[in-house]
């Protein structure tokens, strides 16, 4: 009997979560340092499910509350490992990335992080293939969850796994 698993899709896929929010969500040295150590402060109280009393920048500079168990789990370099550049190219399986070119949450540049993970020296994966769907939207979280672009989605899908005999 063969694996379960034959092949992996991934739509949507951020590069490096904790590096974005750092660098291109929060943009502010001191605020990511004290959001993480408010967060180390409140998982040693007990308090991590409370929302901290520093609010973390977001998409469009938006100010959102968050919890100390969001910001260690998805934010924080040290402690999160919502990091797709390593655990990529630990994937057995064929992979597919789908990406809708109106995303406004994954960044056009995080592809080549993963795709670089992925082919890297050393990397598990058989391959990979990336497809980028054509909108012309402006960027928004509706092409995230490619909202108006379904069909395209699932022809790209579907047309991969008919390459993959799957």
């Amino acid at each position: 009997m063969g694996p379960s698993i034959k092949a992996v899709i991934l739509t949507g896929a951020f590069g490096k979560l904790p590096w974005k929010s750092r660098h291109i969500l929060i943009q502010d040295e001191e605020r990511y340092k004290a959001l993480a150590a408010a967060s180390r402060e409140a998982l040693k109280a007990g308090t991590a499910a409370e929302v901290l009393p520093i609010k973390m920048r977001w998409l469009g500079g938006v100010e959102t509350p968050v919890t100390p168990r969001h910001f260690l789990t998805y934010r924080d370099e040290q402690a999160s490992a919502a990091d797709g550049t390593y655990w990529i190219p630990r994937i057995l399986r064929p992979i597919l990335i789908v990406r809708d070119e109106a995303d406004g949450i994954v960044l056009p540049f995080e592809r080549y992080m993963l795709l670089g993970a992925a082919q890297a020296e050393g990397s598990l994966v058989p391959s990979i293939k990336y497809v980028l769907l054509p909108n012309q939207r402006p960027p928004s979280r509706e092409g995230h969850i490619f909202a108006d672009n379904t069909e395209a989605l699932t022809d790209a899908v579907a047309t991969w796994l008919a390459e993959q005999w799957l």
